[in-house]
Order: C-alpha cells, then structure tokens, then sequence
C-alpha cells in the first residue's frame, strides 16, 4: 500500500446537474458576503468530509463504482474541476466501490443534504472584517444550535488478510479501528490499514 500526506494534492473533477452547480455557486456567494473566501474545491472537499462523517454503508460491496460524465437518463451533467488532498480522494474511492455510487453522485447528495449544515457551522461565529457576519451571525448559530443529532467526530478504519482464497473456499481475518476524524489528516497511516466501511 502506497503512503500518502494530506499535503498531497490531485487535480480531478466531478461532474454535476445544473441545479446542484447553481447551489454551489451560491453557498460560494452567500459565504463571500459573510467575510468567508472558499474555491469550490474547499467546499467540496468539506462537504466530502460531513457525507463520510454520516455514511455507514450496509456491509455490501459493489463491483464498481458507476461513472457517467456525459449524459444520464436526459440529464446533461456540467463538469466541475475539483483540487483535492489525496487522503480525502482515496477515502472517497473507496465509499464509491463499496457503495456502487460514483464520487459525483455522493457530493450531489452531500449538496442536498449537508449544505445547511456546512453553512450554519461556517458562519455562526463573526468575522472580524465583515459588516454582514457581524450581523448574521446570531441567525447562523440560531439555525446550528437547533440541530438535535450532532454527527459523531470518528472513522471506522479496516485491516483484512486472506488466510485462504481457493475456488472452494476463502477465509479472512478483519479488524477494525475506531478514530477520531481528525488522526486521519495527521500523516500516514501504518501499512496494512484501507478505508473499507
């Protein structure tokens, strides 16, 4: 297993409907407003962040993860140029061969459902130069402080070894580790170790 550093970067991009490219822009302007200067590789990549923090998976593995660039089912998706630390990417590829949904799709989810979130966490707390967090600030931690249900801060890591893998018979051993969030983004992890579940 190679090694890699959060300080590693990878050009890549994903590809989204209109609609979603449209509430991107916007969560990117409404933050501009408030005194936050994110790319949308920023955003992305935190989005990313809070959809691995919530998913858990139903302990199925999928062949492949699903890719259409194109065009899928008459909807013409716009592609989004994404700059993004390799450790986020690797976990992210393997969400998408477990769970058979493609990178895009996940942050498409990630845009419905946790864009709120990302928002409210953000802009709850002033920013020193900015008239209008200063303002809004309150509404912004108002809106955080009613969320019931916090998302747990950890990562389930799994470390598998085939014993025996024959036409007839396959044997493993798997481990697992629960981490804090945050020991992910701290260096390599020790070898062996795969972001599976």
């Amino acid at each position: 297993m190679q090694y890699i550093r959060q300080s590693q970067r990878r050009p890549t991009s994903i590809t989204l409907t209109p609609r979603c490219r449209r509430r991107l822009k916007a969560a990117q302007l409404i933050l501009e407003r408030n005194g936050v200067f994110w790319a949308e590789s920023e955003i992305l990549s935190r989005l990313a962040i809070l959809y691995l923090q919530a998913w858990r998976g139903n302990k199925l593995k999928s062949a492949t993860a699903r890719r259409y660039n194109q065009k899928y089912k008459g909807i013409l998706y716009v592609q989004v140029s994404w700059y993004i630390d390799k450790v986020l990417y690797s976990i992210l590829w393997q969400r998408a061969i477990h769970s058979g949904m493609s990178v895009s799709r996940m942050l498409e989810f990630a845009m419905r459902y946790y864009m709120p979130e990302l928002m409210e966490s953000t802009l709850q707390r002033s920013v020193r130069f900015s008239r209008m967090s200063q303002v809004n600030w309150h509404y912004w931690r108002g809106r955080y402080e009613q969320r019931k249900r916090p998302k747990p801060k950890v990562f389930v890591i799994y470390q598998s070894k085939t014993m025996r893998n024959t036409s007839g018979q396959l044997k493993y051993r798997l481990k697992y580790e629960i981490w804090p969030f945050e020991r992910l983004w701290q260096g390599p992890l020790p070898p062996g170790h795969a972001f599976l579940h």
